[in-house]
């Protein structure tokens, strides 16, 4: 799939792109009220990461990436328009963000997904460690994978 590319937002421009996404994927489709799925990590930060995937030349998906710890990285707002979903895009960016985060010497990645996917994370090896619980109206699990032994 050499059509895809991930970019970390580096700008404003950038991170409106990913932040526009999320809105028709979260607020629109999913009916997530705005005022919580858009919070204070929503901006250029040294310990927020906004990622955008590009697929054939247009901006399909995001994932904000949250530096908890020195070693330890928060997935969250991951999404891709409805049309990209299932082509085996959100495999590739799972495993660049791993080696991202791996490379600047994070050890564990983790989430609260959603349970209607909990088993795409589960194929790209996380562990879920936790019952179901509701944020945002929307059953999730948290799950975690150590990615540096």
């Amino acid at each position: 799939m050499r059509q895809v590319e991930i970019q970390k937002a580096m700008d404003k421009n950038m991170l409106e792109n990913c932040l526009e996404i999320r809105r028709q994927v979260f607020i629109i489709e999913k009916g997530v009220p705005k005022e919580i799925e858009v919070d204070k990590y929503d901006c250029l930060e040294e310990a927020c990461s906004h990622f955008l995937v590009r697929y054939q030349n247009k901006d399909v998906g995001t994932i904000r990436c949250l530096e908890t710890s020195s070693d330890r990285v928060r997935i969250q707002r991951f999404c891709f328009l409805k049309e990209y979903r299932g082509l085996g895009l959100g495999k590739i960016v799972i495993a660049y963000i791993e080696n991202y985060y791996k490379r600047q010497g994070y050890s564990t990645v983790e989430m609260d997904a959603k349970y209607e996917v909990f088993g795409f994370y589960e194929k790209c090896g996380y562990q879920r460690v936790s019952d179901v619980f509701i944020e945002a109206g929307i059953p999730h699990v948290k799950m975690q994978k150590e990615i540096r032994k």
